[in-house]
């Protein structure tokens, strides 16, 4: 329904750009040549019989024009990329906390590209409620069925085909700019809007957050006892100390908030607090995407990796340090202890396990001292 198709003798054709750029042989006589460019660079050439079809391997969004040409090169039919009055559809394809939030502000600078558009994207964190925050984008669920989707984009981190997905390799840019860069607009660090249901604070006095848990060893603060360091300094500074994750933390002197709360909650402790401890975890992006100052511990990524604003990193340069975000190594999700180069060897995890309390204290002075 969205091409212009030839009456008569002519030819028809059949174009969408649903991960890919794909051209179907409609009807017609003969065999012909079909052209992808991006921008003036040919991208793809295929030839089709009538009741064929192709589609291009490059998944990422481009400034695409498909051409075909008859015998003798003759233009039989010519189309360019126009999303106008049309429906497009963003998948996150991730149930990372940390990857929606870096990624939806994106989606929202690709809906602002093309206001004319029907943009619908689909996630899996429909508690933020984030269609009362971004009118120009229709949210709904990954499973949805959508008809007469003009163009679909799926943002993640495909390792496993980076040529074809990413224009940039995910590794050596910002998390946020994963998305940009599928979609094709320049990236700059923007902070989500967040629906928040409750403002009411939960304590009257100034109080921390902190979560000590993440989602693989690598990324978790291997310093034996470091934890409890922290939290009695923070203690002697008048400052209560609140434990934010899913998992059970034995901590003396904590208000332990660890358990099955919902996000909503999360976000209203986090709202009220002080500021934020903790690693390369969802929790340390929300408190980032509520404005708050964050302390992230992380030796296994580079200080680019994850955000910038507000943000007190603290990593020992003076070690191994920053395999996330190496071209040599992939990181695999099944195996809790992915620690590319050190694996069982003394020098395993040093990366974070050379941060020592002391380093993190003086970013905690740092910050009492700004606020």
């Amino acid at each position: 329904m969205f091409d212009k198709l030839f009456i008569g003798h002519k030819p028809k054709f059949r174009i969408h750009f649903n991960d890919g750029p794909f051209i179907e042989y409609l009807d017609g006589k003969g065999l012909v040549n079909c052209n992808f460019y991006s921008g003036d660079d040919l991208v793809f050439s295929t030839q089709l019989n009538p009741g064929h079809w192709s589609k291009c391997f490059r998944k990422y969004h481009s400034d695409w024009r498909i051409e075909v040409l008859g015998r003798f090169g003759k233009h039989l039919y010519f189309h360019r990329f126009d999303p106008v009055n049309k429906r497009i559809r963003i998948n996150i394809d991730s149930k990372s906390l940390g990857d929606t939030l870096a990624w939806i502000p994106q989606i929202h600078e690709f809906s602002k590209k093309w206001p004319d558009s029907e943009i619908y994207c689909a996630c899996f964190f429909p508690e933020f409620v984030f269609e009362r925050m971004y009118s120009g984008i229709r949210f709904i669920k990954p499973d949805s069925e959508l008809e007469n989707v003009y163009a679909t984009y799926n943002i993640g981190c495909y390792y496993e085909d980076i040529v074809n997905r990413h224009p940039n390799d995910p590794r050596i840019v910002p998390l946020g700019q994963v998305a940009a860069d599928i979609l094709g607009i320049r990236y700059r660090e923007i902070r989500p809007k967040i629906h928040i249901e409750d403002t009411r604070p939960t304590l009257t006095t100034p109080y921390v957050c902190i979560a000590t848990q993440s989602t693989a060893a690598c990324k978790l603060w291997q310093f034996e006892g470091g934890w409890q360091e922290i939290i009695d300094y923070l203690s002697a500074r008048g400052y209560a100390v609140v434990l934010i994750q899913k998992e059970e933390g034995d901590f003396r002197r904590v208000i332990n908030k660890s358990g099955n709360y919902s996000l909503q909650a999360r976000v209203t402790d986090l709202l009220h607090c002080e500021f934020f401890i903790g690693l390369g975890s969802g929790l340390s992006w929300l408190a980032w995407a509520l404005g708050k100052p964050v302390v992230l511990i992380s030796g296994f990524s580079q200080p680019f990796a994850e955000f910038e604003m507000n943000c007190y990193r603290v990593m020992n340069k003076n070690v191994c340090h920053g395999c996330w975000n190496s071209t040599q190594f992939v990181f695999d999700r099944s195996d809790w202890n992915w620690c590319p180069l050190h694996r069982s060897t003394p020098r395993e995890f040093e990366c974070s396990r050379e941060i020592t309390p002391r380093m993190i204290i003086e970013k905690i002075d740092q910050l009492a001292w700004v606020k």
